[in-house]
């Protein structure tokens, strides 16, 4: 049904890493948003008032933020195509992770206030009336919302937005406290007892669990969130399928917003190989990355020589002090430096970030490992932070 709904609305609804084809799948979810939710806002409220239910009028208030939420990421949305400038050479794409955090304010809000007015109903209760037809309007708008809720978390996903996620996340907190508002009013009804003003405090601490989650998770967007292993994964396995590439490393990716993602690697190449073939190849994979996964790439090639011994034996002796190692990633860039009365070893080591590591424990083991090759040979060793892990 959601793929029936997108070919309908939304033209070239395959291409999502297309700003103009996201900024149509936010409109879609925004004005399908703001229009239940405006209705189901005036019926609640007017129905709460009516009945002297908090719960339901809590209820009508809150579509009236997710309505005002639904606006904002509208708003977001429009800031977020706009084209790249001087000032911001990387585009506005970041404007919906701002659009996520005023949605995530109000839903916060909106929890606050609810619970204020829910605890002053438990101190001081006011009997609710009960009425069938409410009781069908409930049903109606639960299911509503709740297919609504599904359908815009589901095209929030397929386009990775979080701001589309955040709105449709907020919907399904709007079917759980409906739900919960029909239970108390059934409960009144058949025992007696107004759960409504407990009730209410319920909601509102899910609510307000829900905004602080969507908070924390646009937020670490905003600070550079680790990417996503999967995406890491794909990109690895798409320059390592190239034969010219022996090895990846340092590689970094930068996302700036839904659809503006860019990143930076370090490729191993076999010195001995044609220079100008081997910049024609690495251009490839740039062009193959960004054709297949939207993502700006730059590459930066690393030379070594593969088939000298005596670096297949130092590989060997490294691996096995650092494959074990749960703190460390990886090695790379090892050269071997031939001085007039020495022979010099170099290389990087990977360290996955918030590990914690003793450089000379470390240095100390591959040292030992080394030298048992060749007491001549001197070691220095560089200790990188690696930015993107598979595991």
């Amino acid at each position: 049904m959601k793929e029936f709904i997108w070919k309908k609305f939304i033209k070239d609804w395959e291409n999502i890493k297309d700003p103009g084809v996201r900024s149509r799948y936010t409109g879609l979810t925004g004005f399908m948003g703001i229009i239940v939710n405006t209705v189901l806002c005036v019926i609640k409220i007017v129905i709460g008032l009516t009945i002297n239910s908090i719960a339901v009028m809590a209820d009508g208030i809150h579509d009236m933020a997710d309505s005002l939420a639904a606006s904002v990421t509208l708003i977001g949305a429009y800031f977020s195509r706009r084209p790249a400038d001087d000032e911001h050479p990387y585009g506005h794409a970041r404007s919906e992770y701002i659009a996520s955090l005023v949605v995530s304010g109000i839903i916060m809000l909106v929890g606050y206030e609810l619970l204020k007015n829910s605890v002053e109903k438990c101190m001081h209760p006011v009997e609710s009336e009960f009425s069938w037809a409410i009781v069908g309007f409930m049903v109606f708008a639960i299911l509503l919302k709740g297919a609504r809720s599904l359908f815009i978390i589901a095209t929030g996903r397929h386009i990775g937005s979080l701001p589309v996620i955040a709105a449709g996340t907020d919907n399904r907190n709007d079917v759980i406290t409906s739900i919960l508002i029909l239970i108390g009013m059934l409960v009144h009804h058949f025992t007696g007892f107004d759960p409504d003003g407990y009730l209410g405090i319920v909601m509102s601490l899910f609510i307000l669990y829900s905004g602080f989650t969507l908070i924390r998770q646009t937020v670490d967007q905003l600070l550079g969130a680790r990417p996503d292993p999967e995406m890491v994964k794909e990109m690895e396995e798409i320059i390592e399928s190239h034969p010219v590439v022996l090895g990846v490393h340092d590689l970094v990716i930068h996302n700036y917003g839904p659809g503006r993602t860019y990143a930076t690697f370090h490729a191993e190449v076999d010195a001995d190989s044609d220079i100008v073939e081997l910049h024609d190849a690495l251009d490839h994979i740039e062009r193959e990355i960004e054709e297949k996964m939207g993502i700006n790439v730059t590459c930066h090639m690393d030379p070594v020589f593969s088939d000298d011994p005596v670096r297949k034996e130092l590989e060997k002796a490294i691996g096995s002090v650092l494959n074990e190692r749960a703190e460390v990633k990886g090695f790379h860039d090892l050269r071997i430096v031939h001085d007039e009365d020495r022979i010099k070893v170099s290389l990087d080591v990977e360290i996955v970030p918030g590990k914690e590591f003793s450089g000379g424990e470390i240095s100390g083991k591959l040292a030992e490992a080394i030298r048992s090759m060749n007491g001549d040979l001197e070691m220095d060793i560089n200790f990188d932070q690696a930015y993107t892990v598979t595991k």
